[in-house]
């Protein structure tokens, strides 16, 4: 973990947790648009004319084309988001297990913010109400930024 890391965590935990839901919805909405971009191409019919040799071949680059390109960029962004969205999520389990002592806080956070479970479905694989789930949470948030101020060094 990072100073700046540590600092982030005993400002706000709670930001710093979602830090990887974020980058998901990222790559979900990037995702999404592929889909748009492969319905687009599978629906365009395009007879090819020559444009006079300004193109390899002599012909006009093809809508299909654009859109081929279009979601291999997409395709590449996403890539390098997942990558990035595995650094978040390691240094999400890494603030956990430094940060976190209770077993239940760290099973609370864990399946909130890296697994992405409702309130309901982290209740029922603990076998605990919603209303206490909240609570568990609130206090291992409360917990986490107490312990990362306590080893936060002096600015």
């Amino acid at each position: 973990m990072t100073q700046e890391q540590i600092k982030a965590i005993s400002e706000d935990p709670k930001a710093f947790l979602l830090q990887g839901r974020k980058a998901k919805e990222l790559i979900t909405a990037k995702r999404e648009r592929i889909d748009s971009w492969h319905r687009l191409a599978e629906s365009i019919t395009v007879t090819l004319k020559p444009d006079g040799g300004s193109a390899p071949g002599g012909y006009k680059q093809s809508l299909v084309e654009n859109a081929v390109c279009n979601i291999v960029d997409l395709e590449n962004e996403i890539v390098a988001e997942i990558e990035a969205l595995v650094c978040i999520e390691k240094d999400i389990r890494e603030a956990i297990s430094l940060f976190v002592t209770d077993d239940r806080y760290k099973a609370v956070l864990e399946m909130r913010y890296l697994n992405g479970y409702s309130w309901r479905s982290i209740g029922s694989r603990l076998y605990y109400g919603e209303d206490w789930v909240c609570r568990l949470h609130g206090a291992a948030l409360q917990e986490m930024k107490q312990n990362a101020e306590k080893s936060a060094l002096p600015a």
